[in-house]
């Protein structure tokens, strides 16, 4: 009997769907998960009994040969392993991961529940009861089905911001009824018995592997403590031996096999369910709409991780974030810049990447990308355009900043939500300025213990005392840096520049070199570190500044002409033999002058931030097979 009430045309059309892509009918992939299940016993049971066999006609004619008593004890050990590991082990439950996120009720986010509502009734099933907006460009569902998948249960539907962010509403529409339709082929009934399935496999042959890695290392130990006595004592080393296999290794080769064969099995049937959820998009949504949002999560996806890992952790090494809410929700100012959307855009409109027969695997849960568009190209033209303009899928949620800032403290650690709120405008500058500042620690260290030293020797102890003075360095008071400068310029010009740069820290291999060559990595440490200590003085002066891009690399700076090349001038003099401190001391004292050129200054972010790194042709294999769903 069908737990959910469909109109009998939408059910028959969905129906004709899962007929179009051969999928199994619930039934019969019942049978299909539950026999692969209980053969995962079946399995170990037959090892016992096969060594049970095998004992009895060692047996047989009742001598206790050495080569009998050899075999009893290697069917004793593999019975063993077989019992403990596979049989007597706890798995890893009931592999239902909690996925953090925020569940805005009905009365909190109307539009956003209405849509989902409207859009199961139309593709024929029962809404979930739980929307869980989560990080990410993902989106799956989940279905906690009782009695081994015949009573339908508790659905929730789990949707990535990144869609809210980054989608039109048409194509957010098709994201939705492609999920939707893993409910109305009852897709997700069978998920808690897959994750059975898979986490027993997983854990079982993971357990057997690493046992056999071990048993091979302790041997090995053996052997080369072996090996050390026989040198200890005078003797040639033993012959090398082929490191010898215990039980773990052979079980694991079996169990593997099995594993082997479950994932191929299950996991084709599910590559037939996507292209069934895409049939179904496709009704509800338009042909045209579920392949363009085919074509744009993958490059929304890559755009989204971009942004995290190259803005809104910009001052992750700084212990800042961005303001709140805009961790996850400052993707839209980066998706709005337009150099970067029509980056994106053709993107996502280019060809897609054809995948060769040797990449494929019958172990994926998703078919390629491109495959899946071409089926649906293939459908009838059903003359749906996109509508213009297009509504951006974020205007379904009421005060979506509200949402975001919940979203924050659902997924970030505590230690992350500690750390300091800074404007968009002042985080590249105030990460710089914490970075700089915290790498020209040592130098102003080295720089108090060089005065004090020779000022507590010499007749001038008075002057030099003060100049190497360092009171508490605040990161944030910008005349503290401008003043460390000063006086550390001015210990040079006394002849101290050998005497801090000794007390630099210094690599091992810098610390064993002696004469010319220690003096020589001596000053290459001070130059490098001088050289943090004039960016911090210039950034703070206002010589030059740092920017947001969100069109290219992240950080910009800006500064005065020829501002790289006179600095790295200016430090040559300043650790030449003798120094020269005044170039140096002209050039950071133009700190009121206005930055008038853009400058390719040190940055940290990698080459490729530029532009967003093109995800792989295909999704990779689900270790939890159909629970939950994988994203779209």
């Amino acid at each position: 009997m069908r737990l959910t009430s469909r109109p009998a045309g939408r059910a028959a059309a969905g129906e004709t769907a899962v007929r179009e892509r051969g999928v199994p009918g619930t039934p019969l992939r019942a049978a299909l998960v539950l026999g692969l299940l209980l053969g995962f016993y079946v399995l170990a049971l037959l090892l016992l009994v096969a060594l049970a066999v095998l004992d009895v006609f060692l047996a047989r004619d009742g001598s206790f040969t050495l080569m009998a008593v050899e075999g009893y004890l290697g069917s004793l050990a593999i019975a063993w392993c077989v019992v403990r590991v596979v049989l007597l082990s706890r798995g890893p439950g009931d592999g239902q991961d909690e996925v953090p996120g925020v569940s805005p009720a009905p009365q909190e986010q109307p539009e956003l529940w209405r849509r989902v509502r409207d859009l199961a009734e139309r593709v024929g099933t029962r809404p979930p009861t739980e929307i869980r907006v989560i990080p990410g460009a993902n989106a799956m569902v989940r279905e906690d089905a009782r009695w081994l998948g015949l009573a339908a249960g508790e659905r929730r539907l789990f949707l990535g911001v990144a869609l809210l962010i980054g989608l039109p509403d048409d194509e957010l529409d098709a994201v939705l009824a492609h999920e939707l339709g893993h409910y109305a082929h009852d897709d997700t009934r069978l998920g808690g018995l897959l994750w059975a399935l898979h986490g027993r496999l997983l854990h079982t042959t993971h357990t057997l592997r690493q046992r056999a890695a071990r048993e091979e290392a302790e041997e090995q130990a053996r052997a080369a403590a072996r090996a050390a006595r026989r040198r200890a004592a005078g003797k040639p080393p033993p012959v090398k031996r082929e490191p010898t296999r215990g039980p773990d290794h052979y079980l694991a080769l079996v169990f593997s096999g099995y594993a082997r064969l479950c994932l191929r099995l299950t996991e084709a049937v599910s590559r037939r369910q996507e292209y069934a959820a895409d049939l179904v998009a496709a009704r509800i949504a338009g042909r045209d709409t579920t392949a363009a949002a085919l074509r744009r999560i993958p490059v929304l996806d890559a755009a989204d991780d971009l942004y995290l890992r190259e803005y809104a952790l910009m001052g992750r090494d700084a212990g800042l974030l961005p303001p709140e809410g805009q961790f996850h929700g400052g993707l839209a100012l980066l998706l709005a810049d337009p150099a970067r959307r029509a980056d994106l855009e053709a993107w996502a409109r280019g060809p897609l990447p054809e995948v060769v027969p040797e990449e494929r695997s019958p172990y994926d849960s998703h078919p390629p990308t491109a495959d899946r568009i071409a089926v649906l190209e293939a459908l009838p033209d059903d003359g749906r355009a996109a509508t213009l303009p297009r509504r951006p899928a974020l205007a379904l949620l009421r005060e979506p900043e509200r949402l975001l800032a919940r979203l924050e403290r659902a997924v970030l650690s505590r230690e992350t939500l500690s750390w300091r709120r800074v404007p968009w405008a002042e985080l590249p500058a105030q990460t710089r300025r914490e970075s700089w500042a915290r790498e020209a620690g040592p130098l102003l260290g080295a720089m108090a213990q060089a005065a004090g030293a020779r000022g507590a020797a010499a007749s001038g102890a008075t002057h030099l005392d003060h100049l190497g003075r360092v009171d508490h360095l605040d990161h944030h008071d910008h005349h503290d840096h401008h003043d460390h400068l000063g006086r550390l310029l001015d210990l040079v010009d006394h002849g101290l520049l050998y005497d801090i740069a000794g007390r630099l820290p210094r690599s091992e291999q810098a610390g064993r070199s002696s004469g010319r060559a220690a003096r020589e990595s001596a000053r290459t440490a001070f130059r490098s570190a001088l050289r943090q200590l004039a960016l911090l003085t210039a950034l703070d002066t206002g010589l030059c500044r740092w920017e947001l891009c969100w069109s290219g690399p992240p950080l910009r700076a800006v500064a005065p002409v020829q501002f790289t090349e006179a600095l790295e001038e200016a430090l040559d003099h300043a650790v030449a033999d003798p120094p020269g401190t005044g170039p140096l001391r002209a050039l950071l004292s133009g700190g009121v002058r206005a930055p008038t050129a853009s400058w390719a200054g040190p940055r940290t972010a990698p080459s490729a931030a530029s532009r967003p790194t093109r995800p792989p042709a295909q999704p990779p294999a689900s270790s939890g097979g159909l629970y939950p769903k994988d994203p779209v």
